[in-house]
């Protein structure tokens, strides 16, 4: 295996678009999606692009992971790009190299990390415990277990059987009579936007929908103005965004943010409008006509992200556990990693507890919150 490291991502461009077009990756890992990352919020984070690759004798790619080397307290630490946005932390891989391509990092992998340059520490988050059909191929680094799992579901080519398949009766009828309350509120309508333009005035939207909803939680400074550039910036890029989203006269009520990658929807970003017809249920009603979108398109499969949240559950073929890889490779980088360690392990521990993690979200909301929240609000 040959081993190169590129510092541009402009210069392995060419390369990089050809193997995602036949590479076993996520949506994450595509030069679209990392590229403009770099471009904003990895600009204001001072993170500088390390693509590692790997190919055979004959000079073909069997591998590229697309890492980021960031200073923080004078550390450097190795993390993919985009490492606090991203749902997976992966690569993209070789059809035919990928069932082998645990045994290879296993046994050989940390050549990987002496080709980057200095660095203190590795700290690799949301690895899938299993993709594609495969363990993940850098699995064997792994330290710790992700306080969420991911979600993904297989799509039908009829929506109708697959709804019937996933939610009973009652809870079909249900959503029909909420549904005709919603249409009686206003005019109703759901899609994806006609223009650039109106694309982007959805996502401003969308972030100050997100922005209240999260603060009704006690959670503030979710999305920073680097971080909603880069959304911006994927916008720009035809192809790569789909917003889904349903409107009230005119209005955004509920967005579905996702990306298509390889016959996936991979979920990002979605959020709810307050007001009336929130007791109606328009982020589910979203959610629903989102679902039979992407059937209807052809999509073959939904990711719908990390996150144990309900919704999931009921629609959702398979969990996928995550993990993360926390290293030191200098004494220096020691004491930052065992730091790095606790705090993923301390948010293990309270997510996975009902009590504690209930005491820690009341607790953040009496602190942080703008008051109570409302008991008919519902969560996606």
């Amino acid at each position: 295996m040959q081993i190169a490291v590129n510092h541009s991502i402009e210069l392995i461009e060419r390369d990089w678009r050809d193997f995602q077009a036949v590479a076993v990756g996520t949506f994450y890992q595509t030069f679209e999606w990392c590229h403009a990352w770099i471009e904003t919020a990895g600009r204001a984070e001072d993170a500088a692009a390390c693509i590692v690759t790997g190919r055979d004798e004959d000079g073909r790619l069997m591998f590229l992971l697309p890492f980021a080397i960031r200073q923080t307290n004078g550390i450097k630490v190795v993390e993919w790009i985009g490492s606090r946005q991203i749902n997976y932390g992966y690569g993209l891989f070789d059809r035919d190299f990928l069932p082998s391509a645990k045994e290879w990092f296993g046994t050989q992998g940390w050549q990987i990390f002496h080709s980057v340059g200095e660095i203190d520490a590795i700290h690799l988050k949301e690895l899938p415990e299993n993709l594609h059909g495969y363990p993940h191929p850098l699995g064997d680094l792994s330290t710790v277990s992700g306080a969420n799992r991911s979600y993904a579901m297989t799509l039908r080519a009829s929506y109708e059987e697959l709804y019937a398949e996933k939610r009973s009766s009652d809870t079909r009828r249900g959503n029909r009579k909420r549904d005709a309350k919603l249409e009686k509120v206003g005019d109703v309508r759901f899609g994806l936007p006609d223009s650039r333009e109106q694309t982007h005035q959805l996502i401003d939207q969308m972030f100050k929908h997100q922005e209240f909803r999260l603060a009704e939680n006690g959670i503030r400074g979710v999305f920073s103005a680097a971080e909603r550039d880069f959304v911006h910036r994927l916008a720009d890029i035809d192809g790569v965004l789909l917003p889904y989203h349903l409107t009230i006269d005119g209005e955004l009520s509920a967005m579905m943010l996702g990306g298509a990658y390889h016959g996936t929807f991979w979920a990002l970003i979605s959020s709810l409008n307050s007001g009336e017809a929130r007791k109606y249920s328009p982020g589910d009603a979203a959610l629903r006509r989102m679902i039979e979108a992407c059937c209807q398109s052809g999509l073959e499969e939904l990711d719908f992200s990390s996150g144990d949240t309900p919704y999931k559950l009921h629609w959702a073929d398979r969990a996928i556990p995550l993990h993360e890889a926390i290293h030191f490779v200098t004494l220096r980088g020691a004491p930052w990693a065992l730091g790095a360690f606790t705090v993923a392990y301390a948010k293990r521990v309270v997510k996975q507890s009902p009590l504690l993690w209930s005491g820690f979200t009341w607790l953040r909301a009496l602190i942080n919150g703008d008051g109570q929240r409302d008991p008919g609000q519902e969560v996606l």
